[in-house]
């Protein structure tokens, strides 16, 4: 009887840690690439159709060759909504070449969040959280990046909100997804 009481909960535990799952947008983000060429050319337009909420349109210039940026908004089934910048070029080899310096510079732990100091400056106070300091305290608090990550996709570099980029890359695997959806509707 001894050997059961610990076999059990044991047996139990084992159970528990195979059969657990992850939500679909993390489970599709750890097979989705972060740079994907497609054939196809998208505009803004398609991502109306699949739900996307433009905010606002961002003048490109300073986007070296870009034809076209966004901010807004979209939400995953069972989630609140999450803010995307979506910039677009005139093909895919264009957004790898031209976009990755500026996606890089505005995503992740080493984002450059000042005005002063960024290569684009449009837009750039909508790529940043500002976390107040404590109250009762003289701190300022801090400035900290919205977009984790992002993603190329064909003609496009998607920066999706997320606390880093694992995050990021499945929020952006399921805008793509329902972009997909849309698309072959």
């Amino acid at each position: 009887m001894t050997v059961l009481r610990y076999l059990l909960p044991g047996l139990l535990l084992v159970v528990f840690v195979a059969c657990g799952g992850s939500d679909g947008a993390a489970a599709k983000g750890e097979s989705f690439q972060k740079v994907t060429p497609s054939e196809q050319l998208f505009t803004i337009d398609d991502f109306r159709a699949s739900g996307f909420k433009v905010a606002k349109e961002y003048d490109v210039e300073g986007l070296t060759v870009a034809t076209g940026a966004w901010f807004g908004f979209w939400r995953p089934a069972g989630s609140d909504a999450k803010e995307y910048e979506i910039r677009f070029y005139a093909s895919h080899e264009d957004a790898v070449q031209f976009g990755t310096a500026f996606a890089d510079e505005a995503t992740g732990e080493d984002a450059v969040l000042d005005e002063d100091d960024a290569t684009w400056k449009e837009g750039i106070r909508d790529r940043r959280y500002f976390f107040a300091g404590l109250l009762g305290t003289h701190g300022s608090g801090s400035v900290q990046a919205k977009y984790g990550g992002y993603v190329i996709y064909g003609n496009m570099v998607l920066l999706c909100e997320g606390a880093n980029a694992d995050h990021s890359l499945g929020r952006c695997a399921a805008l793509i997804d329902a972009l997909r959806s849309s698309a072959s509707q």
